[in-house]
């Protein structure tokens, strides 16, 4: 999975595209998709600017399929609980 790919299927999950930056944008409050040289960086940039669960992967297809995995399972928690 790219990222385009990944944009498809978050819009597809309804995830609000401000919880989200696939172009390494600092967005306060989101999940940050960042590529640095080889590597592949997702971490939850907090309101202070604090990179917090950060997870460096070799591919762009790991780092996309962490971060979708990531929004469906807070999906799925969102349903269980807000009916």
């Amino acid at each position: 999975m790219n990222k385009n790919e990944l944009k498809t299927k978050l819009n597809l999950l309804v995830v609000d595209p401000q919880a989200y930056s696939l172009e390494g944008e600092l967005i306060p409050d989101s999940i940050v998709l960042f590529n640095s040289y080889h590597d592949w960086v997702v971490f939850y940039l907090d309101e202070r600017g604090g990179r917090n669960d950060e997870k460096v992967f070799a591919s762009e297809n790991e780092a996309c399929t962490y971060i979708y995995n990531l929004f469906k399972e807070s999906k799925k928690i969102e349903k269980k609980y807000l009916k």
